[in-house]
C-alpha cells in the first residue's frame, strides 16, 4: 500500500493515512484504508487511525478531483461514505488520533471512531466545503449532526468554520485532547481498556448504537451522492473549487 501505513503491534494494529504531509484523500487512500481494516479484522483486537504530524488529512485532494470525471467523482464520493460505515461498523475497538488538522471528509473519518483524540496547539477541526461551493455529503452531514447534536453540526456545516482542538471536547466531537508528543500514546491506553471488554459484548453494543445511522445513510447515499456531483460540477462550484485549489497550492 503507497497512501496507508498498517502497522501490527501485538494484538493491536495502527492505520497511519500516509499521502505527504497533507494527506489529501483520493480513492485509492479510501481502497488502502478499507484493506487495512479487513486484514485488521483477521486477527486484531482493536484498531488505532492516525494521521501525520501537521495534518490528519487535509480532506479531499482539490488538484486531483479537479481532474477527474463526473464517473470518477461519484466513485470518489462512494468510497468515502463507504469507508466511514466501515468505520463504524467494524466490530472491534476503533479509536482516532489527530496530531494535526483534520478537514472536511478526514473530519467524517475521525468521527466514525468509536473514540477520538487530538492534539493541541492549533489543531483545527471542520467542514468548510459550503465556502468552496458545494454541500457537505450526505454521510458527512448525517455523522456530524448524530456525534455533535443538529445545533453545533449546522453551526458548522453552515459557516464552514474550522473548530480548534482546545474547544471540540465540549461540542462532542472529540473525547479529550493533549500534546501532540503523547497524545497517539494516551489514546493507545483508550484502545487497550476497550480491548479489554467482551469482544461480543462490545460488538453487539456497537451495532446498537450505529445500526439505524448505517442503515439510513447506506439507503439514501447513492441518490445524494448523485446530487452531490451534480452540484460539483456546476459552474458555480467549479469557480470556487478551482480558486481554492489555487490558493492551497501557493
Amino acid at each position: 500500500m503507497n497512501n496507508v501505513i498498517s502497522e501490527k503491534v501485538d494484538d493491536y494494529v495502527r492505520i497511519r493515512l500516509s499521502n505527504g504531509t497533507a494527506n489529501t484523500l483520493t480513492t485509492e487512500l479510501l481502497r488502502e484504508v478499507v484493506l487495512a481494516l479487513d486484514e485488521a479484522e483477521i486477527s486484531a483486537r482493536g484498531i488505532m487511525l492516525c494521521g501525520g504530524d501537521k495534518f490528519f488529512s487535509n480532506g479531499v485532494d482539490l488538484d486531483w478531483a479537479l481532474k477527474q470525471s463526473s464517473c470518477e467523482m461519484r466513485a470518489l464520493f462512494l468510497q468515502l461514505g463507504g469507508c466511514i460505515l466501515r468505520l463504524m461498523e467494524s466490530p472491534l475497538p476503533i479509536v482516532g488520533v489527530a496530531k494535526g488538522h483534520a478537514i472536511g471528509g478526514a473530519l467524517a473519518m475521525l468521527l466514525a471512531c468509536d473514540y477520538r483524540y487530538a492534539g493541541t496547539g492549533r489543531v483545527l477541526l471542520g467542514k468548510p466545503e459550503i465556502l468552496l461551493g458545494v454541500p457537505n455529503p450526505y454521510f458527512g452531514d448525517q455523522l456530524l449532526r448524530f456525534i455533535a447534536t443538529d445545533f453545533v453540526a449546522s453551526d458548522m456545516i453552515y459557516t464552514g468554520k474550522l473548530v480548534p482542538s482546545e474547544d471540540a471536547v465540549a461540542l462532542h466531537l472529540l473525547h479529550d485532547i493533549g500534546e501532540k508528543s503523547v497524545i497517539e500514546d494516551v489514546a493507545f491506553k483508550k484502545l487497550l481498556a476497550l480491548c479489554d471488554l467482551a469482544p461480543e459484548a462490545f460488538a453487539e453494543s456497537k451495532r446498537m448504537r450505529v445500526g439505524n445511522f448505517c442503515a439510513d445513510v447506506r439507503n439514501q447515499m447513492s441518490a445524494r451522492v448523485a446530487r452531490q456531483v451534480e452540484i460539483w460540477n456546476s459552474d458555480g462550484a467549479q469557480k470556487r473549487l478551482r480558486a481554492a485549489a489555487k490558493r492551497l497550492s501557493r
